[in-house]
């Protein structure tokens, strides 16, 4: 009977131990290093971040995580289920790529090289640096350049007159009258040739719009084939060649005003290939379903643009050939 007891304390220590290492191991391998959420009344740990999950954790099972695919990241610890896509820096914005995307960061922009953005990280495109004679402070990537303004001059012409009267006045009043001048000379040599150069510039400007309005009124119109062509199908292909600046242009000497474009510019502020498209296909319409082909050609050459309309005509004349028997 005395045996008997002893077995019975014995198998009642080894049940205990064993109950309390389970539950130190089960503890163990429910600790969650990045923290826990909650699924169907379990209590599940966050996926590390660069990682989502895939599985769901169960009274049996730890939550199953996998690595984000290419070109996607998640940059805390979390519970979703897909990542998210990385940032793609805008080229047309001026921007670059400073740090590439990884599954555990997303893509770090940057403004290309002479251009600025001063809003953080709330910075949607890239401004050009202002260039000035006399640099103050050099432009950065957040920062635009400060130039010398013309207080800082006049500071130092007042200071350099100053220390001229003072050495001229050991020397009688030939030699007052003398430095006192030479303000006033210099200021003749940069004002009259300033005042030349700006009647200069006014008179170019008059006499290059009579001669652009003469060159609008005389240009032929142009012997175009494919009269009765549809442009539609080649807008895209016909706005990459010609860019926003020239279908600015095109938009402008058809009649279009400035508002109206200014108008696409807003609606499209980071994607000049958007906004181009957007009015070309406007000013298509404009001119009629036939009309459009003819009359971009005649434009493009009348504002000068030939070497375009060359390649707008390849486009016309390979899509025709491809299309017919």
């Amino acid at each position: 009977m005395y045996v008997w007891n002893i077995v019975a304390f014995l198998c009642c220590v080894i049940f205990a131990v064993g109950l309390t290492g389970g539950r130190r191991m089960r503890k163990r391998r429910d600790t969650c290093d990045q923290g826990t959420y909650q699924h169907e009344g379990n209590t599940c740990c966050l996926c590390p971040k660069g990682y989502r999950v895939s599985r769901d954790c169960t009274d049996k099972n730890i939550t199953g995580c996998n690595l984000c695919e290419s070109n996607t990241y998640l940059d805390h610890p979390n519970n979703d289920y897909n990542c998210q896509p990385c940032k793609i820096c805008d080229s047309s914005a001026n921007m670059e790529e400073k740090e590439r995307c990884s599954p555990f960061s997303n893509t770090v922009c940057r403004c290309k090289e002479d251009h600025y953005c001063d809003q953080g990280d709330q910075c949607r495109i890239c401004k050009p640096c202002d260039t000035c004679e006399e640099v103050k402070t050099k432009c950065t990537e957040t920062n635009n350049t400060v130039c010398k303004d013309a207080k800082d001059t006049s500071m130092s012409n007042g200071i350099l007159c100053s220390l001229n009267t003072k050495y001229s006045t050991g020397g009688g009043n030939g030699q007052i009258s003398m430095v006192s001048s030479v303000p006033g000379a210099i200021a003749a040599a940069v004002l009259v040739p300033l005042f030349i150069i700006i009647i200069c510039m006014v008179l170019f400007y008059v006499w290059k719009q009579k001669k652009d309005k003469k060159s609008r009124d005389k240009v032929p119109k142009e012997q175009v084939p494919l009269k009765d062509l549809d442009l539609n199908p080649h807008l895209f292909e016909i706005a990459d060649h010609l860019g926003w600046k020239v279908m600015k242009r095109v938009a402008l000497h058809c009649g279009m005003t400035k508002a109206y474009i200014d108008n696409h510019e807003c609606n499209h502020p980071n994607d000049a290939r958007e906004r181009t498209y957007g009015l070309l296909q406007d000013w298509s319409q404009k001119q009629g379903l036939y009309e459009a082909y003819p009359a971009l050609i005649r434009t493009l050459h009348a504002i000068k643009e030939r070497r375009t309309a060359d390649e707008i005509k390849k486009i016309v004349e390979k899509e025709q050939a491809e299309t017919q028997p």
